[in-house]
């Protein structure tokens, strides 16, 4: 080491030593950066690059070397031979290539051998330019500082060789002077080691074509900034353009992931980019993890397809995820041209959402919404396609009908209701067994198809199960609710020929089980078909007959049990048909209340019986009954206020009835209209009490004027204790509320003693009078309704009036 020190210090010009150095260190940094772009590269432009890399880094060590030689203060004048200087820099130039293209290849050895060569081109470099010197006398080696010499350029190179490969391990930014200053390193410990183990003797110098002068080392100086200067801006202006392009690609590359679709670049076999949206899709956190494959990816796509996709539309296809599950996908191909190859851009579509949707949609136009079960279309269908393949086999249809559905959902609310056919349609799928369809019609309908030789007894005995299943509770929200079925059956072919006549027969079949009690099962018998048609007939005239005048109010009173008075009359429809005689309330109520025909019945009775009774004198008090469905279109008080004005009729004689359902269906509703048409001054009573889901919190929604007990309890009140318990509490319940009480149906004296005993305040029923028409009342009761002393029965007068 002191050799080496003092070669430097006192055989060389310090000044022209630090020129070397600052040529040294340009030309290392140059050539990294040289390098790194060699890295980048690809194809032609990655040799280029490299033999610029290569040029570079072999003449910066050639400059280096020469300049500090000119530095070196010789015994005598010294030349150079043309020859050896111009290999020396040739080996230098070949094998730092050499070692730049092994540093390169990736091998798990490059860096080691990338530094044998560079070190050997850098030690051959120095030693044959020592070669190339003419002065007088001959260099003597040390072999130990050769030997030295050697391994200083191998180590050093392989220092920097591995810092610069830490760095770009690491993708660091910054620029590579550690390994630059190792590689300087480098260089000058080799040439001044080698230069320290050399020592001048006499003898006879080398000869040939030399160069000399001592502008030389300008001249050399010049020439290698010029070299380093112009490789340092090839580099920059390179990477420059390459920033320009990083980032231009970058904001590409951003566009991209910003795109809702899929998008991949492609030669057609290999995956070349792929945005964010399909990397996401395709369950890859990026595209590292992808198969380089594209056709491991979308296995419809493949070289020989992409170019005849291009003039396609949107195709769809299968995408293979992460998982190795297939996405349904829809592709678009379009070509891309590049520089080099020309390339396909794939936009993939997710359409797993639409497929589902597409899916559901289909689901829902055959399926009820609720219950999952087929829809009435699918059953439809369905009966058709049995029909005609049936051959000789039977064809059964049940249909069926929940008992006590409706009084579910007055009572407990829609949401317990549709919760109860979602758990019948549960239980009737787990009955019915394969081949027979389950269906839900609508409402509480539902209907089974069955196929089968054994027929009708195999429907029978499946209706049974049903009911018997039906009948069990049901637990809803944690309450217990029961409710019944009745089924109807009509068998292909003895009941019908085709679908709609079996769809018929079934439901004459299902209306005579309900009509009967419900909870049963009735099979189709063609006396149905005249009873329906009776009623259809019925139905039909129902609307004539306001035109006809066939309709006429009769009139029931209802007497005082403390006077014995008559206090007014409660008005009741007639229906005298001009060729079917009367017939009963019973029968065409229901029907105007199913065919929406009970609002215009309902204001004509209203009307008349307001109009009749305005006239009355003395002014007894009227009672009209009002359905339910009077009040749903919501014009109920201004049509009973029109009717008053109309009239003439004092709303303080009037008395509206009105049953529970109304409250049990929609009570907010309910007690608004309530409320409305006693501001007119009416009064409001409960009709029927006692029947249904008769509640006392009835009272406390809405404060009616009267109560009337049903005639059911006034019937058993002597037989039946709970009966008569039943009729006192209410009586009990009017006088706490301060309410009048009127008993319906009282037929016999035993009745009417046991009403006065229990404290009743009105009754009603035949042993006071049969209902008939006001002119049968009118000179016994209107014109001669005078108070008298307390009776214990009602006048005569009035019971010869009904008799008449």
């Amino acid at each position: 080491m002191e050799r080496v020190l003092n070669s430097i210090l006192s055989q060389h010009n310090l000044g022209i030593v630090a020129i070397a150095a600052v040529i040294c260190t340009l030309a290392s940094f140059t050539t990294f950066l040289l390098v790194e772009q060699v890295r980048r590269e690809s194809g032609y432009r990655r040799a280029i690059w490299l033999c610029v890399a290569a040029f570079v880094s072999g003449t910066g060590m050639w400059a280096t070397h020469f300049i500090a030689m000119l530095a070196y203060r010789a015994a005598g004048p010294v030349a150079y031979q043309l020859q050896g200087t111009l290999l020396s820099i040739l080996v230098a130039i070949v094998m730092t290539g050499l070692g730049w293209w092994v540093s390169l290849t990736g091998h798990r050895r490059s860096t080691v051998l990338a530094a044998i060569f560079i070190g050997a081109g850098l030690s051959a470099m120095h030693y044959i330019g020592m070669s190339a010197m003419i002065m007088p006398g001959r260099m003597r080696y040390s072999h130990d500082l050769v030997v030295a010499s050697v391994a200083i350029s191998m180590v050093f190179s392989f220092a920097a060789l591995s810092v610069r490969k830490r760095r770009l391990a690491s993708n660091s930014l910054i620029l590579p002077w550690p390994a630059t200053a190792l590689f300087t390193l480098a260089i000058c410990g080799t040439h001044f080691t080698g230069m320290g183990a050399a020592t001048m003797v006499s003898g006879e110098p080398a000869s040939g074509a030399a160069m000399t002068g001592a502008g030389l080392i300008v001249a050399v100086s010049l020439m290698a900034l010029a070299v380093l200067t112009v490789g340092l801006m090839a580099v920059m202006a390179e990477r420059k353009i390459q920033r320009k392009a990083t980032e231009q690609e970058r904001k590409l590359d951003t566009f991209a992931d910003a795109a809702i679709e899929g998008l991949i670049l492609t030669d057609g076999i290999s995956l070349k980019k792929a945005n964010r949206s399909f990397l996401d899709t395709a369950g890859y956190c990026d595209i590292a993890h992808c198969p380089t494959t594209i056709s491991d990816l979308l296995p419809a796509l493949s070289d020989e397809r992409l170019p005849g996709m291009s003039d396609r539309g949107p195709t769809e296809c299968e995408l293979i995820t992460s998982t190795g599950d297939s996405c349904p996908v829809e592709v678009l191909v379009r070509p891309f041209e590049d520089e080099n190859e020309t390339l396909s851009i794939v936009a993939v579509r997710d359409i797993r959402e639409r497929k589902e949707a597409a899916a559901q949609i289909a689901h829902l136009a055959f399926h009820d919404v609720l219950t999952g079960l087929p829809n009435r279309a699918v059953f439809s269908e369905h009966l058709s396609e049995a029909l005609q393949h049936a051959s000789r086999r039977r064809v059964a249809l049940l249909c069926l009908d929940l008992d006590g559905f409706k009084g579910v959902n007055d009572l407990y609310g829609h949401p317990v209701g549709d919760e109860l056919l979602v758990e019948t349609s549960r239980r009737l799928r787990n009955l019915i067994g394969e081949g027979c369809l389950v269906a839900r019609l609508g409402g509480d309908e539902f209907a089974i198809v069955q196929v089968g030789a054994h027929q009708p007894e195999h429907a029978e005995r499946t209706a049974e199960t049903i009911i018997a299943a039906l009948n069990e509770p049901f637990e809803l929200q944690h309450q217990l609710v029961r409710i019944g079925c009745s089924v109807g059956i009509a068998v292909y072919p003895a009941d019908a020929q085709t679908a709609s006549d079996l769809i018929k027969n079934a439901d004459l079949a299902l209306y005579r089980a309900k009509s009967e009690g419900g909870r049963r099962v009735r099979f189709y018998e063609r006396a149905m078909d005249e009873a329906m048609r009776e009623r259809r007939a019925i139905e039909a005239e129902l609307k004539l007959a306001l035109g006809r005048d066939e309709f006429s109010i009769h009139y029931q009173p209802l007497a005082n049990l403390a006077t014995g008075q008559i206090t007014g009359f409660e008005a009741l429809l007639r229906w005298n048909h001009g060729t079917k005689g009367a017939i009963s309330p019973d029968v065409f109520i229901p029907l105007a209340e199913a065919c929406n025909y009970i609002e215009t019945l309902g204001e004509w009775v209203l009307r008349r019986a307001c109009a009749e009774a305005a006239t009355w004198k003395p002014p007894l008090r009227l009672s009209v009954n009002l359905s339910p469905l009077q009040f749903v279109p919501g014009n109920l008080v201004e049509l009973v206020g029109r009717v008053i004005d109309e009239t003439g009729m004092d709303p303080g004689r009037l008395d509206l009835e009105v049953t529970e359902g109304l409250l049990i269906k929609d009570p907010d509703k309910a007690v608004t209209t309530l409320c409305e048409l006693k501001k007119l001054g009416i009064q409001i009573a409960m009709d029927d009490f006692g029947t249904g889901y008769s509640s006392l919190s009835y009272f406390r929604l809405f404060p009616f004027d009267k109560v009337k007990i049903d005639q059911s309890f006034v019937h058993e009140m002597l037989t039946n204790p709970q009966a008569r318990a039943i009729i006192r509490s209410v009586i009990g319940l009017g006088k706490g509320l301060e309410m009048s009480v009127v008993a319906e149906g009282v037929e016999t004296e035993e009745q009417l003693e046991a009403l006065r005993a229990d404290g009743c305040n009105q009754v009603q029923g035949y042993l006071i009078s049969r209902p008939g028409p006001i002119a049968h009342f009118e000179k016994v009761v209107i014109q001669s309704n005078k108070p008298e002393p307390a009776r214990r029965t009602p006048p005569a007068s009035v019971k010869k009036a009904a008799r008449r």
